[in-house]
């Protein structure tokens, strides 16, 4: 005997869905911490091994680690990456597996406001300009006093080919790779779940988490909270992706121009340097305050991709209002940034 088979039902299995669903938010950020880790851990022994076998010894100042970190660019240049190749190949694996389409990310290049591009790039550019003294001058100094030291990037920046490859590896790429994630997955489908509102704070917060150092906390909730506006309002990824690539191209071009000795960012932080650095922070602000009332919130970005059908999955362990996977992620990330303050 024929099974009769429900017409709506089977759409449902062969139809991708061109959403997210906040079990989407928890599973993709707990991925994007774990993935990143395990790779890093398999990465870093096997150029334990290669660095054996090659005959390159350890001192005791450092962990055999840093000491590969710090001194050989043939371990620090795809340690450095590791993140993004992780980000973007959970990325296009998670859709796949779970039948997403891409539109669901919605990029929608065909819908590109020309002015909004432009605007977008220039507070990408301005936001690091005006914030650049608050966040490492102030606040950076105020780390320095409780006796946490700033990250270095081991990779050279001091001439034209290295710039090409921080403007390549350090502006473009990260760009791109973070936001598919965090305004493309994490903040759509937290928006889904619980509103424009509270996606556009925990996804900020959930992407200040992922960088794992209180050094590197302030910065990317600041902008996380920037990005996220900007999604919510264009419905467009494109975007936040042109402002996020701005703003590291600027963070870039400022200290390569640094380390040739073209201009001196390094000024004594004092009562003159903490005013102008308020005041700064303060027109950047009032500044992206007038493009959001007087500019995003007149202009119409229609949607142009219809949500489809409501999604009907596996039923994911929720505590309030957030599935189990998202507390899960938030909880790793705060013992990972304690663990890299202890290590300092």
């Amino acid at each position: 005997m024929e099974k009769n088979i429900d017409i709506k039902d089977f759409k449902k299995t062969v139809t991708k869905r061109n959403f997210y669903t906040i079990n989407d938010t928890g599973k993709v950020f707990l991925l994007a911490l774990l993935i990143p880790f395990v790779a890093s851990l398999v990465f870093s022994f096997l150029g334990y091994g290669i660095a054996r076998w090659a005959g390159i010894s350890f001192g005791t100042e450092e962990s055999w680690i840093m000491t590969l970190y710090n001194n050989h660019l043939w371990f620090s240049i795809p340690y450095a990456l590791i993140s993004q190749i992780s980000f973007i190949s959970l990325f296009f694996v998670y859709n796949k597996v779970n039948r997403i389409s891409l539109k669901a990310c919605k990029v929608k290049f065909k819908k590109i406001d020309p002015i909004t591009a432009v605007l977008s790039a220039v507070f990408g550019i301005v936001f690091v300009v005006c914030l650049f003294g608050l966040v490492e001058g102030c606040f950076g100094t105020l780390f320095e006093m409780w006796g946490i030291a700033p990250n270095e990037n081991p990779i050279p920046l001091n001439n034209f080919g290295w710039y090409v490859f921080y403007v390549i590896f350090f502006a473009v790429v990260p760009a791109i790779c973070e936001e598919l994630i965090f305004r493309g997955v994490i903040f759509n489908g937290l928006k889904r779940g619980i509103g424009s509102l509270w996606a556009i704070i925990l996804s900020s917060v959930l992407f200040a988490l992922i960088h794992q150092n209180i050094n590197q906390f302030i910065y990317p909730l600041i902008m996380g909270l920037v990005f996220s506006i900007l999604m919510n309002k264009t419905n467009n990824l494109i975007y936040p992706i042109l402002m996020h690539f701005f703003n590291n191209l600027t963070t870039v071009t400022l200290q390569y121009l640094m380390n040739i000795g073209a201009i001196n960012l390094n000024l004594p932080v004092n009562a003159v340097y903490v005013v102008v650095s308020l005041v700064l922070a303060i027109v950047v602000g009032v500044l992206f305050f007038l493009f959001y009332f007087f500019y995003l919130k007149r202009k119409d970005f229609a949607v142009s991709y219809e949500e489809g059908e409501e999604y009907v999955g596996k039923e994911p362990i929720f505590i309030g209002k957030l599935p189990l996977t998202l507390y899960a992620g938030m909880a790793l990330s705060v013992i990972f940034i304690v663990i890299n303050i202890i290590a300092g």
